[in-house]
């Protein structure tokens, strides 16, 4: 299928949205995201998205944006990753080492949802393993983070298993960075 990247991992193929997912794109916005959405609004970012990878490869940018999870064996799309710029607070943060400043910083963030009948079969481990070792490799990147809320463990252990170095925020500020995980390149 022409729309796979040369992205994939024993179960799974990473690859570019296309306009043909709204309905895979509805299902994991609404079930896995949590957001109360229309299919209008969906199509509007399918169309986005779409244009976003092309668009970004001609300016010569990173690859950031989301990319479908499909199951090889059955074709099913059963989440996203993404690829995004993530702005970190680090003088927040418990290790210590930067200059305990609330000033942010850009960093290249890893994102990652799975449909709740998909999780806890390791595809988000699988599909954030693949895209680390891409960034790392093919693009040489220094470091890589994920955040995600105090009480969300579930993604907490993911960011593990991923090799991440997990910092809490010690302040009210950022909210957004609540856990940061951290994989420097090897």
């Amino acid at each position: 299928m022409e729309n796979r990247v040369d992205i994939h991992t024993d179960d799974l193929y990473i690859r570019h949205y296309t306009m043909a997912d709204l309905e895979n794109r509805y299902q994991l916005t609404t079930q896995a995201f949590g957001i109360d959405v229309s299919r209008e609004a969906i199509q509007n970012w399918l169309t986005w998205a779409t244009s976003n990878y092309s668009a970004l490869t001609q300016l010569g940018q990173p690859p950031y944006g989301d990319y479908a999870i499909e199951l090889k064996q059955s074709g099913e799309v059963i989440g996203s990753i993404g690829i995004v710029p993530s702005l970190i607070p680090w003088g927040v943060l418990d290790d210590k080492t930067s200059d305990n400043t609330t000033l942010v910083s850009p960093e290249f963030g890893l994102f990652w949802a799975i449909l709740p009948a998909h999780q806890r079969n390791g595809y988000a481990t699988q599909a954030g393993r693949t895209i680390i070792n891409y960034l790392f490799n093919a693009m040489q990147v220094k470091q890589i983070v994920a955040t995600t809320e105090y009480d969300n463990i579930p993604s907490q252990k993911t960011m593990e298993k991923l090799g991440m170095t997990l910092y809490r925020n010690s302040t009210d500020t950022h909210p957004w960075c609540e856990v940061v995980g951290v994989r420097k390149h090897p």
